[in-house]
């Protein structure tokens, strides 16, 4: 079976990604727009880095999307424009060490620039993107898998490829069906977050906050250390876990919602055409399909996270979703629920599949294709690939 990871990321700039958004920037506004370029870095760590230098909290840093951590990455940020900054600014991360720098080796560096291009009225919020154009290097494809990628294409071109959430949205889950947000929603929030920290390291000394802190301190981010010394101080894990900025907490639920998006699209796509059944993580398997018959109905057709707030009109997908939501034991009362602060379980549609356009092979070598392409905002590249190399 394919596996992607030795076929692509080999280094951060064998996958080079740039947003793309609807708007241009104006001469003045109630925000700075930057242009943030990074490599080895993820959107939020880079946010989180700014919120401490700048002196402001890290939620009044804007951005359209979270973009891989092992790539070269090109995205906007909004800042509030009362926050004074310099034109440019770039840093490179040495050992966990903030080093200011003139500017960044983005093939070799683990750092970021980031340059004033205008001003905007808006925050940036997530999704405001139109899309990313990627530009990728696939390594160690070999003549038979070569054949594969060409005949996958053909059928991707004519289809499109199912919109599947990619790995990216699956950074909190540790094992098959190891969810922090289903221990959250049963209100286990110790088990929780043994589940969170299991991720950064050993839990041998969990309770012993003080040992706990001395095995962990090397892994841990700022909030994840004020949340052991929290534990420390003598508050209940239901308070402790609100120590969390809100974005990671809604990752638990995000993560989940979009494992039983994944489940439903699978599940439908294996009742209705014929398919192939492909790795993913955690001994997870995705379903694309070979054929389709009734293409205009699907490149049209919106798949509701819960069915709740967005009725489901197809009654193959009604059905699915139903049984998968039954499956885990979601109860009606869960839907909309505050948990650790959030509120959880709530509805949106997101389409059920997506082509992409301008797809191009840019080089070749002997094992090796680099291609480019656009895709719309919240399909990923590596659901793609794995549709391609399988």
């Amino acid at each position: 079976m394919m596996d992607l990871e030795k076929h692509i990321k080999q280094k951060p700039s064998d996958f080079v990604v740039e947003e793309v958004i609807p708007f241009s920037p104006r001469k003045d506004g109630q925000f700075q727009l930057f242009l943030l370029k990074k490599s080895s870095l993820s959107t939020l760590q880079v946010v989180r880095f700014l919120s401490k230098l700048l002196k402001i909290k890290p939620s009044d840093i804007g951005f359209a999307g979270l973009k891989d951590r092992f790539a070269v990455t090109t995205q906007y940020i909004t800042v509030p424009s009362d926050v004074n900054i310099p034109d440019k600014l770039c840093f490179i991360n040495k050992g966990g060490k903030w080093l200011k720098a003139e500017s960044i080796d983005f093939g070799r560096e683990q750092g970021f620039c980031m340059e004033r291009v205008g001003f905007t009225d808006q925050k940036l919020q997530l999704g405001d993107n139109s899309g990313n154009r990627f530009v990728i290097k696939i390594r160690n494809i070999h003549k038979e898998q070569r054949k594969i990628f060409y005949h996958n294409l053909e059928i991707v071109k004519k289809y499109g490829c199912a919109n599947y959430f990619g790995e990216q949205r699956f950074g909190s889950v540790k094992g098959r069906n190891d969810f922090i947000f289903l221990y959250l929603l049963k209100g286990d929030v110790e088990k929780a977050l043994k589940t969170y920290f299991s991720i950064k390291g050993s839990l041998k000394h969990w309770g012993n906050w003080e040992l706990f802190y001395r095995d962990l301190r090397g892994n841990l981010e700022d909030y994840e250390k004020d949340l052991i010394l929290g534990l420390k101080r003598g508050l209940s894990f239901e308070k402790a876990i609100r120590i969390l900025p809100k974005n990671v907490r809604l990752m638990f639920n995000f993560a989940f919602q979009s494992f039983l998006w994944n489940e439903y699209l699978r599940r439908y796509i294996e009742s209705k055409y014929p398919f192939k059944r492909v790795n993913f993580i955690h001994s997870w398997k995705l379903s694309f399909y070979i054929e389709v018959y009734d293409i205009e109905y699907l490149k049209n057709l919106e798949i509701p996270y819960t069915g709740r707030e967005y009725s489901v009109n197809d009654k193959l997908f009604k059905e699915i979703i139903r049984e998968i939501i039954d499956k885990f034991g979601i109860k009606e009362k869960d839907f909309g629920k505050e948990v650790a602060g959030i509120k959880v379980l709530t509805d949106g549609l997101r389409k059920a599949v997506f082509f992409p356009q301008d797809f191009k092979i840019v080089g070749k070598t002997k094992d090796s294709i680099t291609v480019s392409f656009f895709l719309p905002a919240g399909s990923y590249a590596t659901i793609l690939l794995r549709n391609l190399l399988s």
